[in-house]
Parts: C-alpha cells; sequence; structure tokens
C-alpha cells in the first residue's frame, strides 16, 4: 500500500484510488468563476428523472439527487456532477486506466432502490449502495458497493457486491457535464465524448 497527501493515491492490490480530498473530483482548486452554476430547480428532470439539488461541492460540482421510476421500483442516484472546462476524459480527467473512479465529484455517488434489481450480471437486492468503475483499455466495469456515506477516494473493494461489464461508446456531441441516465432499460453515464451502459432490470 502506498499513500501521498494531497493527490491521495492508494494502492489496493492492482486497483488505485486516486484524488485530492482538499478539493474536487479532478483534485482541481475551488474557482467558482471556472463552473457555469446549475440553476435547475427541484422537480427538473435529468437523465429521464426528477432533479433535486443537494449542494454544491468543494471545486464548483453541483450536487444532485435525481429520481426514476422504472417498471414500479423507485430508483435514486445521488452524485456529483462535474464539469470538463477544457479537460480529456482519460488523460486529464477520470476514468483513467487502472484507476476507481466514484462516478462522480467529491463523495461517493449513491444508488437507492426499494426493489431487487440486475445491473448487467450484478444482482442488486433492495437497498443503498456506491457505484463505481474501472477502466482498462477499451474495457469499463460497473461496481457496486455495500460501503456507503463514505468519500469518493475511499473505495473498500472488500465491501463490492458486484462487478459487471458496461458497453463503451463514443458520443457526437461531448457532454460538457457528467450525466447519469436511466433510459430504455439501461443505466449510463454520459462524460465527454464517452457513453458507457449497462441493462437495467427490476426483479
Amino acid at each position: 500500500m502506498s499513500l501521498s497527501t494531497c493527490g491521495v493515491v492508494i494502492v489496493i492490490g492492482l486497483i488505485t484510488v486516486a484524488g485530492c480530498g482538499g478539493a474536487g473530483e479532478d483534485g482541481a482548486p475551488h474557482d467558482p468563476a471556472a463552473a457555469p452554476v446549475d440553476a435547475a430547480a427541484p422537480g427538473a428532470m435529468l437523465g429521464g428523472g426528477a432533479l433535486t439539488p443537494i449542494h454544491d461541492g468543494r471545486a464548483g460540482s453541483p450536487h444532485v439527487s435525481v429520481e426514476w421510476d422504472v417498471s414500479g421500483a423507485t430508483i435514486t442516484i445521488a452524485y456529483g456532477r462535474p464539469f470538463l472546462k477544457g479537460r480529456t476524459v482519460g488523460d486529464s480527467v477520470e476514468p483513467l486506466d487502472g484507476r476507481v473512479w466514484r462516478l462522480g465529484a467529491d463523495e461517493a455517488t449513491t444508488l437507492i432502490t426499494d426493489r431487487d434489481l440486475m445491473l448487467g450480471a450484478a444482482h442488486v437486492p433492495a437497498g443503498e449502495y456506491t457505484l463505481w468503475t474501472i477502466s482498462n483499455g477499451d474495457a469499463t466495469e460497473l461496481i457496486v458497493n455495500h460501503e456507503t456515506g463514505q468519500w469518493g477516494t475511499d473505495y473498500d473493494a472488500s465491501r463490492n457486491l458486484g462487478r459487471t461489464p458496461m458497453t463503451v461508446g463514443t458520443l457526437d456531441t461531448p457532454a460538457e457535464q457528467l450525466t447519469l441516465h436511466i433510459e430504455h432499460s439501461e443505466l449510463r453515464f454520459e462524460w465527454g465524448t464517452t457513453v458507457a451502459s449497462v441493462p437495467i432490470m427490476v426483479h
């Protein structure tokens, strides 16, 4: 295991989690003028679900809670929505090869479901979890983890519920701000030119 102070790097076996607890998801210092303000009001729609703003993140990434009704299940995801601000996904901003990513900014992204789900090959019982991804080359996996309430660099692989492959594609129009969607029987994220998805099914 190796540690550094800012730009915290924690090596867990072959998996690395990188970030800086004193800044945002990307370790960049807070610059209010550089990040657009998310002025969405409660009840607005985002990614096919009902949006509720939560708070602004340490580096200006708005935090939101989005609720979807999927085949009788209520599914809620709370996450920080970073902006690219001229950076490149996979180069100067997560997800980076071999590093577990919190699928958002600041604290870990949280999934709550009141019905059992299948996320790809992962069976997810009703409850509360955190979502992560890891990319290696062209392959990306979604990770569902039992631990909740932690900062987004505090990933504990021993608490994993399961991992499942995501289908990765390229967007014609880059997404300037990270957005999670639940639509057309899939959960997906759009970030820069990357779109990655996994089938979602309610039991």
